[in-house]
Order: C-alpha cells, then sequence, then structure tokens
C-alpha cells in the first residue's frame, strides 16, 4: 500500500475513459454484506489508508447510500481469491467469495488511486470508473 499511483501487477480490467471519477470523501462509506458482521474489519483495507493518510476514515453502514460508498459482497461463484471490481462514479463494488479476495482487490485499487491537488490546495482521492473483469486467481 505505499505504492499509491502506481499499477497494479493483478488487476486486468477496462477503463471506461470518459474521463469520470470516483472520489473517496470524509463521507465514503464501506457498506458489508450479511456474510460480514459489522465488527469484522480485517478486510477493510482501505479504511486505515485513508485514517493515516488524509486524516479522515471511512465510515461501516448496514444499508447502501444513495450514493459515494464501498460495497464489500460476498459472490460465492468466484473461485478461491479472485474478485470483480465495478467503479462508477457512485460507488465501487467489490466481490469475492472470500476475506483474501476482497482485501486483494482493495490492495489494487489502492494503488489505482490518483492523489491530486486541485484548486491549489484541496486534495482530492479519486480512482477512475472502471470495469475489472478477472482478478487474481489463487493456483
Amino acid at each position: 500500500m505505499d505504492n499509491i499511483g502506481a499499477p497494479p501487477s493483478a488487476v486486468h480490467g477496462e477503463i471506461d475513459g470518459n474521463g469520470q471519477y470516483f472520489e473517496f470523501t470524509a463521507d465514503t462509506r464501506y457498506v458489508l454484506d450479511e456474510g460480514f458482521g459489522v465488527r469484522d474489519t480485517s478486510s477493510l483495507v482501505l479504511k486505515s489508508l485513508f485514517q493515516k493518510a488524509a486524516g479522515w476514515e471511512l465510515k461501516v453502514e448496514a444499508h447502501r447510500p444513495k450514493q459515494n460508498y464501498i460495497w464489500l459482497k460476498i459472490n460465492p461463484s468466484l473461485e478461491e481469491g479472485a474478485y470483480l471490481l465495478s467503479v462508477t462514479s457512485n460507488c465501487i463494488v467489490v466481490e469475492s467469495s472470500s476475506g483474501e479476495g476482497l482485501v486483494r482487490a482493495q490492495e489494487d485499487l489502492a494503488q489505482l488511486l490518483s492523489n491530486r491537488v486541485e484548486e491549489e490546495e484541496e486534495m482530492t482521492w479519486k480512482v477512475p470508473v472502471m470495469e475489472v473483469k478477472e482478478g487474481y486467481t489463487k493456483i
């Protein structure tokens, strides 16, 4: 996670190319599928990143808000360690059959982050709108 902005090695996806981004803010929320339990924060990789780098924490919610959230979703049809990642301007959906896949997806997502200084002093954290069609698969 020290390589923010470096290209991820395990992501094979397609960037939308329309210039849109999902922007992380202090209002961005994590939403966990029922299989997690609100106290299980072990797979919330980005939570500590933003607390350390940006000075604010991504909060955990039980229900999806209308926008500005990261949804960690269990998808039992995926192989162990594999994940699907969908980034829109409103939300990020991370799907995996295991905690391992959710962690790997967020690590790759962190590498896609571009921290940009806009309007002189305001720092923004953005990820381009994209779909990851295949992710890490354990061999």
